[in-house]
């Protein structure tokens, strides 16, 4: 295990706002040792902010990141086969992040912040959304796993621009070339 390239120094909850949509709850309440609600097909908007506080704090920049989660169940004509959430969802929450001295070197600041700040606000949504629905009518709801990579900035795919190999990767990856096997990133 080792530390994170990003340190999470405090995260608060601006807005949660979580009530039954009765035009899209169940019509019997489900078993919630059986049933949690999964969000395949449901249209999940979000939104996320990036703003520098103190970029020359002791320990390295910080950075404040929020996300907003929005769950309106709002029919679209372009979406007819859309699936409905149980609950009307519209959740802030906001982070204050320090990257320490040195992560830099792993990546852009910009998108180490973004990409693993919108990460851990994403999480901390789930968990309380989970929390709160496990008590309400219609049951619990888990909101899907995801990665923000797609904050990035800079262009380096480490899959498109591989890092400079060795000689002797060099060598084993012209050997796995010529012989059709895949070689293990390095």
């Amino acid at each position: 295990m080792k530390p994170s390239p990003i340190q999470l120094l405090q995260l608060t909850f601006k807005r949660v706002h979580v009530e039954i949509d009765p035009e899209h709850a169940p019509a019997e309440p489900p078993n919630p040792m059986t049933t949690v609600f999964v969000f395949d097909g449901v249209s999940i908007t979000t939104e996320i902010g990036l703003a520098e506080l103190d970029m020359a704090h002791e320990r390295g920049p910080m950075y404040l990141v929020s996300l907003q989660l929005l769950i309106d169940n709002q029919p679209l004509a372009s979406e007819p086969d859309r699936k409905f959430s149980p609950y009307r969802i519209d959740i802030e929450a906001a982070a204050i992040i320090l990257l320490p001295k040195g992560a830099e070197n792993l990546g852009s600041p910009h998108d180490l912040v973004s990409v693993n700040g919108a990460a851990l606000l994403w999480s901390a949504i789930r968990e309380q959304l989970l929390t709160l629905t496990s008590r309400m009518p219609a049951g619990p709801v888990m909101l899907p796993t995801v990665h923000f990579h797609d904050l990035k900035q800079s262009t380096l795919d480490p899959l498109e621009n591989p890092a400079p190999q060795t000689e002797a990767q060099a060598k084993k990856s012209a050997r796995a070339k010529a012989t059709g096997k895949k070689v293990a990133p390095h």
